[in-house]
């Protein structure tokens, strides 16, 4: 495991199953952990945007989500690291959160979407503590008066970029010890979307997998996947 500089972004970097115990051994530890799983989505917004970057950069692990990342970094750096998905890692700890009894709040989603996700980690044993539906103001202090009275030791982000991580970022004070974004996890989790076959995630082609599902609500993400294929291309992004 190695951390890198990619970017502007301190990217970690390396085996998943290392990252995954470093992510364990913080949250043992009591040490305050904040994800950010890196995608071509989260990146292209950081290189544009100096607040997200700075966002971005006080996560306590940037990991590379996407395969776009990975690509990238063993092109134009010759650095190879293992993929490191969102969803994975966030059903990886909640396994985890069944053997060290952690406590478990979900944010994002639409209200029925994040319900059912709750209700399908609970009947896998998963210590669901509380949730709530992602469509909220930022000055609604509802959530984290929730979040500051269950005092739950894992938090997972389903906003959205950039809205989770600055969430995260703005709320970091809370009582809890990791917080992740992980995007349009809870959709799948709660079957309301179906995750991409093994062959899409083979092919490297997940996000088209995803817009095939919402091509109208997600109909920025083709011209997002080309302007970042050119800019790897052209060297600007290392």
């Amino acid at each position: 495991m190695d951390i890198v500089n990619f970017s502007q972004l301190k990217v970690t970097v390396g085996f998943e199953n290392e990252i995954r115990d470093e992510i364990v051994k913080s949250i043992i530890s009591n040490e305050k952990t904040f994800i950010v799983t890196l995608n071509a989505s989260i990146l292209l917004r950081a290189l544009k945007d100096g607040y997200y970057r700075n966002v971005v950069n006080n996560a306590t692990y940037i990991i590379p989500d996407g395969s776009g990342i990975v690509w990238a970094l063993k092109r134009n750096r010759n650095i190879l690291t293992d993929r490191i998905t969102g969803i994975d890692t966030m059903l990886y700890l909640c396994e985890k959160s069944k053997e060290y009894n952690w406590k478990v709040y979900l944010l994002g989603a639409k209200p029925k979407v994040i319900e059912e996700a709750a209700e399908k980690l609970k009947n896998n044993g998963v210590n669901v503590v509380g949730f709530h539906h992602g469509y909220f103001s930022f000055d609604d202090k509802s959530v984290s008066e929730e979040i500051e009275r269950l005092k739950p030791d894992l938090v997972f982000v389903g906003m959205g970029v950039p809205r989770q991580e600055e969430w995260i970022f703005n709320n970091f004070s809370l009582p809890f010890k990791f917080a992740m974004g992980v995007g349009g996890s809870f959709d799948v989790i709660s079957g309301l979307k179906k995750r991409a076959p093994l062959f899409f995630q083979k092919m490297k082609l997940e996000w088209f997998y995803r817009w095939l599902q919402s091509p109208i609500k997600k109909r920025h993400v083709p011209f997002e996947i080309i302007k970042y294929t050119y800019l790897v291309l052209r060297g600007k992004i290392k």
